[in-house]
């Protein structure tokens, strides 16, 4: 059995470009296993990268 989501594609569009007026670059989407999404903000090439590498800028503060 499927369950209806509680967004749609347009909603997310719409979220992006609030942030985008608003200043902010949206580096990608995230959807969490409890539901909905969620906006990631920064630049996209850094989030790219980060995710290529394993590694982003909380590395470099906490304790490993």
């Amino acid at each position: 059995m499927t369950s209806r989501v509680a967004f749609t594609a347009a909603d997310i569009k719409r979220a992006m470009g609030v942030m985008e007026k608003c200043g902010h670059q949206v580096a990608a989407v995230d959807f969490p296993k409890e539901g909905g999404f969620r906006l990631v903000l920064g630049d996209r090439m850094e989030a790219a990268a980060a995710k290529a590498t394993g590694r982003n800028e909380w590395d470099d503060v906490l304790p490993q």
